[in-house]
């Protein structure tokens, strides 16, 4: 089965979330992360607005991807996320054992689909991405 996605950020350069349709085991996925992080973001950021945690998740993730890749300190919109980043930023919030390298590397497979070189699937996603990645609706 195969579920779309809302969206409400603007297109990522290879191709918009909202344009894409995931499938059930890719969604579940999502959610799992979607549910660890707003586990996380209503203990430690419940005083502040759901973009500014989602902006701190995003620039954790790429300044760890980043050293890959290019230097940035803050992200930007050819800032790159990398299941390495993401895995990172898990184990600083003392979720890591909740999600999988696996498991994070299927969803931005799906996500992220044809790379920039060519190459049919690639781990990397951009930083517009993964902010609507973060910011998708609960799946009934």
């Amino acid at each position: 089965m195969i579920l779309p996605l809302a969206s409400s950020i603007a297109a990522a350069p290879v191709r918009s979330l909202a344009q894409r349709q995931l499938s059930m085991a890719c969604a579940q996925s999502v959610e799992k992360l979607h549910s660890i992080l707003e586990e996380y973001r209503s203990t430690n950021y419940a005083q502040e607005l759901p973009n500014r945690f989602r902006k701190d998740i995003i620039k954790a993730a790429t300044s760890t991807s980043s050293r890959q890749f290019t230097y940035s300190a803050t992200p930007t919109k050819n800032a790159l996320v990398t299941a390495e980043g993401i895995e990172n930023v898990l184990k600083n919030i003392g979720q890591g054992h909740r999600m999988s390298r696996a498991e994070i590397e299927f969803i931005l497979r799906e996500v992220g689909g044809a790379s920039r070189s060519g190459e049919p699937e690639s781990c990397v996603i951009s930083a517009d991405q993964m902010m609507e990645l973060m910011s998708m609706r609960k799946i009934a």
